[in-house]
């Protein structure tokens, strides 16, 4: 009996499968007039219309979308699409109101809604735009709107056809058009518009950081001079600028020799032993001169100054550790930064605007005072120096 059952059961179920999948297949065969499909349809249609010239259609079609189909989950014309359209049908009240409310949460709504499928609605109402300009600025000029509206739409129509696809229009044209907007109307509702959304102007960040590789020679003074000799040098530098101030961290490494023996604590340091210098410093500098070719900055800071033997002499004789010099040092000179002119293209942003990023060749004059206690080891080093480095500042934009 139980084996019957389930048999039974079995023949049932599949009886009813394959009656279920053509039901299904029939329901999905006739679901023609979606939400979707009638946006797409609608938006066909309202091409169509738009480029026969016929703008009562199109307001009709437009009306019926953006009334009757689009929701909290569809979009049946984005906001661009919209304005455009307007600017045809002169529907000019709604479209102040429209434009001024897409704020940021407006938009970000619109990120969470089902898109239409993609056409070419959008390029067609911005090339016809284009090639009816005069057309449209007199139409609104006729309107009886305020002069501070009919101006506020004069320039969001321009700035419109600016952009993608056509870019007929400069960002920078449209800078000076929203400047000259601004200057004649200084109270206007929509300034804060105008300057979030339409003006953009781009200028270098107060702060940048540079890096610099370099070599050089020391030159030493004094006591210093006739106890040790000359040096070549290598270092890096990095740069933390501000506005005119800069602040260098250097590292200058100088590779010389002992002239005579030298007397320490625990031995003699001999004659024509290897000697290194290490001049550590923090300088902040002050540029006098700033353009395309020269950056000139006077400095002056504080450091340190190290004279050692070489370690692989202190390895060997663990007593010439003793015999180094060490203590704080100040600094003063110049620097100038010889400005390259390298493409910078990876920092430019909007109609070649640079970021005053740069490359650069350095050289710098520094004068060292060392403040050695030891008897027999006064005196001062000159180094000047030649590098290769560069600067980057970025760029901020000004509202």
């Amino acid at each position: 009996m139980k084996h019957y059952f389930l048999a039974s059961l079995f023949l049932f179920l599949s009886a009813v499968s394959p009656a279920q999948e053509t039901d299904l297949a029939k329901e999905i065969m006739q679901y023609s007039e979606s939400k979707s499909d009638l946006i797409s349809k609608g938006r066909r249609l309202l091409i169509d219309k738009f480029l026969e010239g016929d703008m009562a259609k199109v307001q009709e079609v437009k009306n019926y979308l953006m009334n009757e189909i689009e929701d909290d989950y569809y979009i049946a014309l984005y906001p661009g699409e919209l304005w455009m359209i307007q600017y045809w049908t002169g529907e000019y009240e709604p479209l102040l109101k429209s434009i001024t409310q897409m704020d940021q949460e407006a938009m970000a709504a619109y990120s969470r809604k089902l898109a239409p499928s993609r056409d070419m609605l959008y390029s067609k109402l911005v090339e016809r735009s284009w090639e009816n300009l005069e057309t449209l600025e007199n139409q609104i000029m006729a309107s009886p709107l305020e002069t501070v509206q009919k101006d506020f739409l004069l320039l969001h129509l321009n700035y419109m056809v600016s952009g993608e696809p056509l870019m007929k229009l400069s960002q920078d044209e449209v800078n000076k058009m929203a400047d000259l907007y601004l200057e004649t109307h200084p109270d206007s509702p929509y300034e804060e518009y105008i300057r979030n959304n339409i003006r953009f102007y781009f200028v270098p960040r107060n702060w940048a950081l540079g890096m610099e590789f370099f070599g050089g020679y020391g030159l030493l003074t004094g006591e210093l001079g006739e106890q040790y000799s000359n040096n070549g040098a290598v270092g890096f530098d990095f740069d933390i600028e501000y506005k005119k101030l800069t602040l260098f961290l250097r590292a200058y490494i100088g590779f010389g020799k002992t002239l005579k023996d030298r007397e320490f604590s625990t031995g003699i340091w001999e004659k024509g032993s290897a000697a290194n210098l290490a001049l550590p410093e923090a300088s902040l500098g002050y540029a006098i001169a700033d353009n395309d070719k020269i950056r000139l900055s006077p400095f002056v800071g504080i450091g340190a100054a190290e004279i050692t033997a070489l370690q692989a002499d202190v390895d060997k004789y663990p007593e010439l550790d003793d015999a180094k010099l060490v203590d704080v040092a100040y600094t003063l000179g110049l620097s100038a930064n010889f400005k390259l002119g390298w493409d910078t293209s990876s920092y430019m942003m909007y109609n070649g605007l640079q970021d005053k990023s740069y490359w650069f060749i350095r050289v710098r004059y520094g004068y060292t005072l060392p403040q050695f206690n030891e008897v027999g080891n006064n005196g001062n080093i000159h180094h000047i120096t030649i590098g290769i480095g560069g600067i980057y500042r970025g760029l901020k934009r000004e509202i």
